[in-house]
């Protein structure tokens, strides 16, 4: 399955020569083992084992980070061979992130592109947090295109965009977590796709011409009650019917009807769930539970279900389960 023809062409410094071959062999093996083929009508799938994976423990160089130097050898060997029309060696190893690098650092570190690193990974955007998160790193740059349906809006995106193109006539299917992946090699994000990726900025639940801030977030005196009370959004009045916009990519996390104090309302799950937003006292709702959404869609219409003294929307911003003022992510206007 995999070829090690070319394991006599790489030198080492610093340290006996056989010693550095020696070492290198052993954590080749120790990738390879992490890996095992099967054959089914006509689909190569490799299935790749996570806990087997070699560990690079930090992306610091030194004499001592010797499995990473080893993986610096392997990816720049691999671009070699590319260059001289052969076949590289594909070969997988593992991250954890608890030097609290940027994502941006780590594909620095790696050598490796950012776009080869987020598809491999699950990253959507190249501004997400993975601090303390462990990532596969892989020896050669290309695309990983996931074969079933996309979780987040780079997926969407790539599988969209490369839907109607015979990708190869032999698939080989990197199998990863139970997911199978079409890996392209060489290939970059396309300038959409690049935006989508860079694209950090969280839209307005409303257009900004159609709504005023009728309560803010933080304490205030509740209408029903008259009692001090923790308001966790912002409240924007509007008109009913006025449509609700997903701020961000994400996924319906709830959709909840007829709650005696939100009526009907939505939960937005973003950044595979370190980030939710919510959008209460809907008077109708256009999407499903688990449905998937594009920044900038329709979700629903503004209403007064549930407590409300009139039409508006309750909107909320939750990092990490904590609720945050929405005027400290988004440009609300006063």
């Amino acid at each position: 399955m995999l070829k090690i023809n070319y394991l006599a062409g790489l030198s080492f410094k610093r340290q006996p020569r056989f010693f550095n071959f020696f070492l290198f062999f052993l954590i080749f093996s120790f990738a390879a083992s992490a890996q095992t083929q099967t054959q089914e009508d006509g689909i190569t799938r490799i299935i790749i084992e996570k806990d087997k994976l070699p560990v690079i423990d930090s992306l610091s160089p030194s004499r001592a980070n010797t499995v990473l130097k080893d993986y610096n050898s392997i990816v720049e060997n691999n671009s070699k061979l590319i260059s001289a029309g052969r076949e590289p060696e594909i070969m997988f190893f593992q991250y954890t992130n608890s030097e609290r690098f940027t994502f941006q650092g780590v594909a620095a570190r790696t050598c490796i592109t950012q776009e080869t690193l987020a598809t491999l990974n699950q990253i959507e955007n190249a501004q997400d947090d993975i601090k303390g998160r462990t990532l596969i790193l892989p020896v050669v740059n290309g695309i990983f295109i996931p074969i079933e349906r996309g979780i987040n809006s780079i997926e969407i995106l790539l599988q969209e965009n490369y839907s109607t193109q015979t990708l190869t006539k032999n698939p080989i299917y990197y199998n990863i977590d139970g997911r199978d992946y079409l890996f392209l090699r060489s290939k970059r994000f396309s300038p959409t796709e690049r935006a989508y990726f860079l694209d950090s900025a969280l839209r307005l639940p409303l257009d900004n011409d159609s709504y005023w801030v009728s309560s803010e977030f933080g304490k205030r005196k509740n209408p029903f009650s008259g009692q001090m009370k923790n308001h966790n959004g912002i409240d924007l009045a509007a008109a009913e019917g006025t449509p609700v916009y997903a701020i961000k990519d994400g996924a319906v996390y709830a959709n909840i009807e007829n709650d005696s104090e939100f009526g009907n309302y939505i939960i937005l799950s973003h950044d595979q769930g370190k980030m939710t937003s919510v959008y209460a006292h809907l008077s109708k709702v256009f999407v499903d539970r688990y449905q998937y959404v594009k920044k900038g869609d329709v979700i629903g219409l503004v209403g007064q279900t549930g407590m409300a003294t009139g039409p508006h929307l309750h909107f909320e911003i939750r990092q990490g389960g904590k609720a945050e003022d929405p005027r400290n992510k988004l440009n609300i206007k006063e």
